[in-house]
Formats: C-alpha cells, sequence, structure tokens
C-alpha cells in the first residue's frame, strides 16, 4: 500500500548533495567510464526510442529512462519509500480525484530549453487524448491537465485515483511539449533523436551496440560513467559469456549456474541481487470460443503444472513456486492475502484434481488418452522466445508435465521480437511472462485484467492485458481498489480479496513463480549498486528506475 510521504528539505538536501557527489567523482576521468549494460536478449534493434511505443528499441531493451524521467521514483522493494524526481512533492485533494504536483526548479531539457508545468501537462493531456499512448495506465482524466505558472500541475480524475500513483508519478515519464506537439500518432510514431531530461543523450546507434553520453544540462549533476553502451546479446548464454569475461557490467536476465560461471571468477567484484519483484504467471489468450477461454480448462492446466520443477530447473532456485491463486507477490504482499487463498496451489502436479475439474466441465479422454468435449481436444501451444533460456526451458517442462495429465500442450520457441509482436496482437495461445511487480498489489492486478485501459484504445497493439481478458467485474473490481483511500486499510483488504478470488475462480493468469528482478552486476569499476543490504531501489536495469540508479554510482579509482 502506498501512501504519501514528507519529504523534507534536509533529506532534499542529502539527495541532491549525493547526485552531485556522484558526478564530482568522476568529473576528473580523462577517458570515456563506459558502462555496458542489458536488461533483455533476442531482440531486433531498430532505431526508434519512442517511449509511448511498446515494440520500439527504447521500450523493449528497457531504456526509456535514460532520457525520459517520471515525476517520482517509488521504490517498489520497500514500502512508502519514494524520491522525489522531477517534481518535488505531490498532493491529494477532491477525496482522491485531484492530484497537485509541485515541480523542481532548474531542470531543461537535453535541447536546452526550459521544462515546465506545461510540459507535464501536455504529456497528460496527451496520454488522455491518445489512450493507445496510455503505456502506465493513467486513469481517466475528467477534464485537461493544467499548468499554474511554471512549477505546478494539477490533474483532475474522473474518479478517486489513490492506487494508481505509481502509475501516474513513477511510470509515466514525461515528454517536451516543443517536440511532441508537431508529431502525429505518439504511439506508433518513430522517435529517432530522443530529447527528455534524463542523464544520458544518444550518442551513436548501430544494429549491435546503442551508445549514450552524458546529457550536459542533466539538473542532477554528472553520472559516474560517463557513456553507457547497449549491446546486443542473441541469448542469455552469450550475455553470460560477456559477463564472464567481463565485457558485460549490468544484466537483467537469469544467469544459469551463476556462482559458477561468473561470481566464482571474482568474487570481489562480480555480485548480484535477485529481488522477488513480480509474479511470473502463465497467460491465456482468453479470447473466441475454444477450450482456452473456458475458466475450468485454465484451472485444470493451473493444477496440471509441477511448480516446483519450474523452480528448481526452469529457473536454477532463483524463482520460489508460487503458492496462492490470488497471484500476489508473497511474501512481501502477505498481509492483503485472504486466508481462503493461502498455500491453495500445490508445488507439484494434481493429477486428480486435473479430473475432477475437467470431468464436472463434460470433458472425457479420447483415443489418444487426451482430454477432449465435443470431439474438441484441449491443446495448444506456450510460446515464449528461444533466447529467454530459462522461460523456454519452463515451457518444455510445462509440456511434458501436462501432457502427462492428458493435456496437450506443445512449445512455440520464437524471436524474441516476434513474441512482444504477439502478445500485443494476441496472436498467441499462452505464454510465460513476468507480473508488473510494483509497490501495491493493484499495479499487477490492473496489467492483469484492465482490459479497457490496454486493450481497448488499440486492440492489435496492446501494452498490458496480453491474454484479452474482458469482465465487467474485473473492471468494477479494479475501480473500486483504484478509488479506495490507502488510509481505510480494511476497505482496501475487501477490494483486493476480491480481485484475489477473480483470479482463483477466472484464472484468467495462472500464478507459476515469484519472479526475480534480475540484477548481476560488477564493482570492478563502479560501485554504489542496489544490494540486499541497500535497497533503495528495484535492481534491475530497467525502466523507470535506471536514472536514480545510474546517478548512485561512483567510479572505482
Amino acid at each position: 500500500m502506498i501512501r504519501k510521504i514528507a519529504i523534507t528539505a534536509a533529506a532534499m538536501s542529502c539527495l541532491m548533495l549525493g547526485i552531485v557527489s556522484v558526478g564530482m567523482a568522476s568529473a576528473s576521468a580523462a577517458k570515456p567510464s563506459i558502462l555496458t549494460m542489458e536488461n533483455n536478449v533476442g531482440v531486433t534493434f531498430t532505431k526508434n526510442f519512442n517511449p509511448f511505443n511498446g515494440n520500439s528499441f527504447a521500450a523493449q531493451m528497457a531504456v526509456k529512462s535514460l532520457s525520459y524521467e517520471p515525476l517520482f521514483e517509488f521504490d517498489t522493494l520497500k514500502a512508502n519509500t519514494q524520491y522525489p524526481w522531477l517534481a518535488t512533492k505531490y498532493a491529494w485533494s477532491n477525496g482522491g480525484k485531484t492530484l497537485t504536483f509541485t515541480l523542481r526548479h532548474g531542470v531543461k531539457w537535453s535541447d536546452g530549453k526550459a521544462f515546465t508545468a506545461a510540459d507535464v501537462a501536455y504529456t497528460f493531456n496527451l496520454i488522455a487524448e491518445n489512450p493507445a499512448a496510455n503505456y502506465s495506465g493513467v486513469p481517466a482524466l475528467s477534464n485537461a491537465a493544467v499548468a499554474k505558472g511554471s512549477y505546478t500541475v494539477v490533474l483532475n480524475f474522473a474518479n478517486p485515483a489513490y492506487q494508481s500513483i505509481t502509475n501516474i508519478a513513477g511510470s509515466t515519464l514525461i515528454v517536451p511539449e516543443h517536440i511532441w506537439s508537431k508529431i502525429s500518432n505518439p504511439a506508433t510514431a518513430t522517435i529517432t533523436k530522443p530529447v527528455g531530461t534524463g542523464p544520458y543523450v544518444l550518442k551513436n546507434y548501430s544494429s549491435t551496440v546503442v551508445q549514450f553520453s552524458v546529457n550536459p544540462k542533466y539538473w542532477g549533476g554528472k553520472p559516474a560513467a560517463t557513456q553507457i553502451n547497449v549491446n546486443y546479446y542473441s541469448s542469455n548464454q552469450a550475455a553470460t559469456t560477456a559477463l564472464a569475461d567481463g565485457q558485460l557490467q549490468w544484466a537483467g536476465n537469469e544467469i544459469a549456474n551463476l556462482n559458477t560461471v561468473y561470481v566464482s571468477k571474482d568474487p570481489k567484484t562480480n555480485h548480484y541481487f535477485y529481488a522477488p519483484g513480480s509474479t511470473v504467471t502463465l497467460e491465456f489468450n482468453t479470447t473466441g470460443t475454444g477450450p482456452l477461454s473456458d475458466p475450468a480448462v485454465r484451472a485444470a492446466i493451473s493444477a496440471g503444472i509441477d511448480r516446483s520443477a519450474l523452480s528448481t530447473e526452469g529457473e536454477l532456485g532463483y524463482e520460489l513456486p508460487a503458492t496462492s491463486t490470488s497471484a500476489l507477490i508473497l511474501p512481501a504482499q502477505s498481509s492483503y492475502l485472504p486466508s481462503t487463498l493461502a498455500n491453495n496451489i500445490s508445488p507439484t502436479p494434481d493429477a486428480a484434481k486435473v479430473s475432477s475439474i475437467l470431468t464436472a466441465d463434460g470433458y472425457a479422454k479420447d483415443s489418444k488418452g487426451f482430454w477432449a468435449k465435443n470431439g474438441v481436444e484441449i491443446a495448444f501451444t506456450v510460446e515464449d522466445p528461444t533466447a529467454y533460456s530459462d522461460y523456454y526451458a519452463d515451457d518444455q517442462l510445462m509440456s511434458n508435465e501436462l501432457q502427462a495429465v492428458g493435456i496437450n500442450c506443445t512449445v512455440d520457441g520464437v524471436q524474441a521480437t516476434q513474441w512482444y509482436s504477439d502478445l500485443a496482437a494476441g496472436t498467441f495461445q499462452t505464454a510465460i511472462h513476468w507480473g508488473a511487480g510494483g509497490s501495491n498489489p493493484f499495479v499487477q492486478y490492473q496489467n492483469w485484467l484492465d482490459y479497457k485501459t490496454f486493450v481497448t484504445p488499440s486492440p492489435t497493439n496492446a501494452s498490458a492485458d496480453f491474454g484479452r481478458y474482458q469482465s465487467a467485474s474485473a473492471q468494477t473490481a479494479l475501480t473500486t481498489l483504484e478509488t479506495t483511500n490507502p488510509s481505510d486499510t480494511s476497505a482496501v483488504k475487501s477490494a483486493i480479496a476480491t480481485l484475489g478470488n477473480l483470479m482463483d475462480t477466472q484464472v484468467p493468469d495462472a500464478p507459476l513463480l515469484y519472479g526475480a528482478d534480475w540484477d548481476v552486476y560488477s564493482t570492478a569499476h563502479f560501485t554504489g549498486w542496489v544490494t540486499s543490504s541497500n535497497q533503495y531501489m528495484d535492481p534491475s536495469p530497467n525502466d523507470p528506475e535506471l536514472p536514480i540508479i545510474l546517478m548512485h554510482l561512483k567510479k572505482v579509482k
């Protein structure tokens, strides 16, 4: 649960002194201090840095926030922890329908023009007028966002929007009005030269490496890494080799046998911190009239999966099996968990439960030993990139497990770029996908269930709810949670219980694992990383936390 916390002047001074000191520490470097990072593998590079386009390079490689920044940075690993960024404070009024931001002074866009409240108001109005660009799930405005002077922005929502504060302030990246007001179709436009407030600007693009240099006009000082290289890696194995060779310093993917192939090479500098930040699910394409559109079939499939094997064999023990059909992130969100949904997932396949569910639903085994009804078998593919070696291994395990209980599941290994396109277009049957995480349960539930926000504006280019689950009761439950004041803990828990029970009975997504925020890093050249003892931010090289982590780094002398 997120509540607004007070940010004192002293705290602000400390934060800014820390940022400035990072800049001073690296100011004497004669050569570029290069940091090579990656958050994704197997993605075909395209020269597009559009933050509103889920198929752009910036979105697929999770580097939008090198250029574009949010108003606040939220630490999803710690409750009630947030940092002022482009805004210094915010305040709710009008029963949660009005949100007022006070902006930071002295911020400039990378082209030298002043950053003002007009840019912030413009960004939210752009999203409101172009719903397909609403990748962050900003709730509907009742009227246009308004800039009051240069440093105050007022947003008026159609309904109370308390629970959406991370979507509004933490996930929405602000763009310059003087650039974007000239761009038509913002959700699909190709942006080859990003202009933002972030710590880096584009230096050079190629299909194998994209280089960013320091933004000399950055409000936060000079980052220690004076150049960021985002390299293309074809697979997790290729990234592993680069890590072991010292060519990659920060990675955001699973590395097999990590202690052996990386940490042991130099235990003083080679580290990782896998924080449990989301719930990984099997996403079902619920459209059409086939077996996957039936909640009972989806429940039976879930019951036939060996989550223990996925954890130990597919994820090498880095991700634990999901234990609740609520899909809450556990144990972090255990205070919200209804007792009726606690530990109601077997870690191993439950063939008796599969049989009970499907028999009651009118299914019987056919001559091939697969469950079928009216001559139609339960047969589907699970699609994931072969480059994602852990998900691909999970897929093959699931295929074997489900076929053993009479469900004809096969594996479709694809290129990562195709996977993203298929998810957005809805041209898949099932896929393993990480959850949205977030600092309150609303974030994940909205990501899975909010058809109105994420699918309706652009049905062939969805930004979430990839399974196209569409339910009036889900939309009502989401609205109830979103509009509930966080201080009313009883009402919040009640709304979350409604959504948890919907996940249990309708199974739009089957929880599989508690997903790690992958973070492998080297301290050979930079220190200041997020660690288990200093969890100041989600540790992965991802949006929107890149600016705050990169500004914490210090160059090793």
